[in-house]
C-alpha cells in the first residue's frame, strides 16, 4: 500500500489550522489558503473532492450540500 500525501496539509496556510468535522459517513478537513479556504470532503476509502470558497462560512455551506448531494444519489 503506497502512502498518499495529505493534500490538507499542503493546501493550507497552517497546517495547525486544520479542522475536521464528521457529516453522516463523510469526513470534512477544511483550512484557511492564501487566498481563501478549501475543503476536502470524502467518505472512507475514497478520493476527496475539492471544494474552495471565499470564505468560512460558504465553504462549510457548499460541503455540506455535497455530502446531502452524495447521499440522496446513494438512495
Amino acid at each position: 500500500m503506497t502512502i498518499q500525501p495529505d493534500l490538507a496539509s499542503q493546501a493550507v496556510q497552517d497546517p495547525g489550522l486544520i479542522e475536521e468535522i464528521q457529516v453522516l459517513d463523510h469526513r470534512i478537513r477544511f483550512g484557511p489558503t492564501h487566498s481563501g479556504w478549501v475543503s476536502f470532503v470524502a467518505r472512507q476509502g475514497q478520493r476527496p473532492t475539492i471544494v474552495l470558497a471565499c470564505d468560512r462560512q460558504t465553504l462549510l455551506a457548499q460541503s455540506h450540500k455535497l455530502v446531502e448531494q452524495r447521499v440522496e444519489a446513494l438512495r
